[in-house]
């Protein structure tokens, strides 16, 4: 009988650890794509002043958002060090984009039609909700 009350013991813990893994793994994911709008955004902002005050209204679409992930993330047990190199490499990535001269106006237009008519994917949203 003890074993199998070890066992389900451990069976509980371990699937504890996984639940908490994947719901980690959820709020970073979301981190990702939300800081990846916000990033090429502001970078609309600055290299595109066409877009710029489109860009400004785009931006405050995320910010909800964003403030739903800040209080997920206080709650939960998720990595800084881990979001962190999610976003340097977002940021990285982008920083070669423009060097290259790929980031373009259309570019920019496409990011602000996806927050301000579009929207942003709810099912990737969903666990802030």
């Amino acid at each position: 009988m003890k074993k199998l009350g070890y066992s389900l013991f451990a069976a509980l813990c371990l699937s504890s650890a996984v639940k908490a893994q994947t719901v980690d793994y959820q709020y970073l994911t979301v981190a990702g794509y939300l800081n990846f709008y916000l990033l090429n955004i502001n970078a609309c902002q600055d290299y595109h002043p066409e877009v710029r005050q489109q860009a400004y209204d785009a931006e405050k679409q995320l910010y909800p958002w964003l403030t739903k992930l800040e209080q997920k993330l206080k709650g939960a047990d998720a990595d800084n060090k881990i979001l962190s190199d999610v976003v340097q490499k977002r940021r990285e990535a982008l920083n070669l984009q423009i060097s290259e001269g790929d980031f373009t106006l259309d570019h920019c237009k496409a990011i602000v039609k996806l927050l301000t008519g579009d929207g942003l994917d709810q099912a990737m949203l969903k666990s802030l909700n």
